[in-house]
């Protein structure tokens, strides 16, 4: 390589170091270290096509933390991994159908934590970072997986899960970086100073465009969750146990539930007979059946079927 060519090489790589440092380098770091001591692991287990692992972002000092709602979140084995790998025991103290999001309490003290500000700052073009579990890649203390991408828009969701309507139709922030994959749901969506702007929502599939959506619930939208109640009138809400519902067989209705092998069994559909009640009552194939005559359902208690 000649002289010439050897400083026009050395001057491209210094001025992409320099622009990288200047423009969103540095900024990633600051992102990074944020989330990576406030975004959980959690595992629970895997029921039918549903996986057994998620993100959570946690949300106040004596643990309390968001993650996208789900099936898998009614084992009551259910464990959350903290950054340091710490394993806890985590319980659901509260539910939001509409959002889909879900809150989650552990016994822990002292925690880093988000703070839920706003994220009307953000405008196309912006660098984020998404931070979460894809693919279960991490099990205990190691780090979180991040994505550098850009805020695409911001727009209402229009989108189905599975065969049905999404329930959400409410704002998003849409995100230019791939974040619909299994473990995602419940990560962290931050901006450069390291502030939560989202948390990343179940995989579904958008009606406009029939491709996943890549997407974040706003800030706003979470606070908003967490805000509607007081955080211990939910917890009992959640913990009392209901009464068992009147005996019935499953031919009364219809339906066939998935069995788990063993597992305490959530009332999660695997087949719904043509003509029966459930088909009518618009029932199908891999519903999760959350209340029965006003009574939620608690898995192994009173689903018993």
């Amino acid at each position: 390589m000649c002289r010439l060519a050897q400083c026009l090489l050395l001057w491209a790589c210094t001025a992409a170091a320099s622009a990288a440092d200047e423009q969103p380098g540095g900024a990633f770091a600051n992102a990074i270290e944020a989330a990576q001591a406030r975004v959980v692991k959690i595992h629970a287990a895997g029921i039918g096509t549903i996986r057994s692992y998620a993100s959570g972002v946690i949300v106040s000092s004596d643990g309390r933390i968001v993650t996208a709602l789900s099936v898998m979140l009614e084992d009551p084995a259910m464990r959350v991994i903290l950054p340091d790998g710490r394993r806890f025991p985590a319980r659901v103290v509260a539910r939001d159908d509409t959002r889909q999001l879900a809150e989650l309490r552990i016994e822990a003290t002292d925690l880093p934590h988000f703070g839920l500000g706003t994220s009307e700052n953000l405008k196309p073009g912006d660098w984020l970072i998404a931070a979460a579990n894809p693919f279960k890649v991490a099990e205990g203390p190691e780090p979180i997986s991040v994505i550098a991408g850009v805020l695409a828009e911001r727009t209402s969701l229009a989108a189905r899960s599975r065969t049905q309507d999404f329930s959400y139709q409410g704002p998003v922030l849409l995100v230019d970086a791939v974040v619909s994959t299994p473990g995602c749901p419940g990560g962290a969506l931050l901006d450069l100073d390291g502030r939560l702007v989202g948390v990343i929502g179940k995989s579904v599939v958008s009606t406009r465009t029939n491709t996943l959506a890549n997407y974040a619930m706003p800030v706003e939208e979470v606070a908003a969750f967490l805000e509607r109640r007081p955080a211990d009138n939910a917890e009992a809400k959640a913990d009392t146990p209901t009464s068992a519902p009147a005996a019935a067989t499953i031919g009364d209705w219809g339906i066939r539930l998935l069995d788990v092998g063993g597992r305490v069994r959530p009332a999660y559909v695997e087949r719904v007979r043509p003509d029966s009640a459930a088909a009518r009552a618009g029932l199908r194939a891999d519903d999760l059946i959350l209340r029965r005559s006003q009574r939620r359902i608690v898995a192994g208690r009173s689903c018993s079927w």
